[in-house]
């Protein structure tokens, strides 16, 4: 089973403070600037296939779905809906 190495906490700093919607260049320069996150965070956001998000939902289902399809299990996700 693949474990991720970033905490929820580091998801958490990237994403409380994003104003939506956002493009995803922006969301990468955002959280680039945010500092002090694991580097699978920056990995993550990198793999993103949209090219904006409208809600916070939205962004953070499509990162649970890579996580998922990278066969992380569902109970070990390190953000939550």
């Amino acid at each position: 089973m693949v474990q991720p190495r970033s905490e929820p906490q580091d998801w958490e700093r990237v994403l409380e403070r994003i104003e939506f919607p956002i493009s995803l260049p922006a969301l990468i320069r955002y959280a680039r600037d945010v500092g002090g996150v694991d580097l699978e965070v920056h990995e993550v956001l990198s793999n993103l296939t949209r090219d904006s998000y409208d809600s916070r939902e939205q962004l953070v289902d499509e990162i649970r779905g890579l996580y998922l399809a990278d066969g992380v299990a569902a109970g070990k996700l390190p953000l939550k809906r």
